[in-house]
């Protein structure tokens, strides 16, 4: 069998265990359909919410809320972390302070959120945003002040000055740190993502569990939930994995 094959077996072998042990439960014991729904209903229920396209709505307005989010949370973060990094004086000033806003980012904003922006996209949009802010700047101030001293030296030594030393020196020296900060940060945007709109929205994945709760349709609930990590898997395997591999990977700095 070749090695990728069996590396793709090893790590459905897990998944196919917890699908075993959900249809084996309600077989050995007795356990109502409103606490756990069988395996067949959780499929019955997708493909119906399939057929009626109400399935489609609830993860486009989710992954639409994502992609903004990241978008504007990176857009706003690697710049100032940048500016921030290139100067240690700075950098050191205000590394307690990102590090303490980085512990509440996220979920933790939720109630002032509703408060500024209301139930809907934007109290939504503004946490994800704030997660992944506040994620890729502190990652991308390390990975600026991980660039060693002698190198600002040698290419200012062979003429760069300005732009040429953020060009040649600090963008490429500090994109692996940056490029683990994404991963993080869309890792910790997904989750804020689905917290923010048990709470705040009015679509989407988690909006969809959490009505399911008031009546008791447990089916949707855990179709949500499956359907929370299966679109985490697509989106890091598709994303993720592939510049991860062709980056930190290639360059030798993770090895498996």
């Amino acid at each position: 069998m070749p090695a990728r094959a069996l590396h793709r077996l090893e790590g459905a072998l897990p998944f196919l265990v917890l699908l075993a042990g959900w249809w084996l439960l309600p077989q050995l014991g007795d356990v109502p359909a409103y606490k756990l729904p069988t395996l067949a209903d959780v499929l019955l229920r997708l493909e119906a919410m399939i057929a009626d396209g109400s399935l489609l709505h609830h993860v486009g307005a989710s992954l639409w809320r994502l992609v903004l989010g990241f978008l504007v949370g990176n857009a706003l973060a690697i710049p100032l972390g940048v500016a921030i990094g290139l100067n240690r004086h700075v950098a050191d000033l205000t590394r307690p302070l990102l590090t303490f806003l980085q512990s509440i980012a996220g979920i933790a904003w939720i109630p002032l959120a509703v408060i500024w922006f209301g139930i809907g996209n934007g109290a939504v949009v503004f946490v994800i945003a704030n997660i992944i802010f506040f994620s890729t700047i502190y990652n991308t101030v390390v990975g600026v002040e991980s660039i060693p001293p002698v190198l600002y030296r040698a290419v200012r030594c062979h003429g760069g000055r300005g732009r040429q030393v953020l060009t040649a020196l600090v963008l490429p020296g500090a994109l692996v740190q940056i490029i683990v900060g994404l991963r993080a940060s869309m890792a910790f945007g997904w989750r804020a993502l689905v917290g923010a709109e048990l709470i705040a929205g009015t679509s989407g994945i988690g909006y969809l569990t959490i009505d399911a709760v008031q009546w008791y349709q447990t089916d949707t609930v855990v179709m949500g939930m499956l359907l929370i990590g299966v679109l985490w898997l697509v989106m890091d395997r598709l994303l993720f994995e592939p510049l991860e591999r062709r980056t930190v990977r290639r360059w030798g700095l993770i090895q498996r």
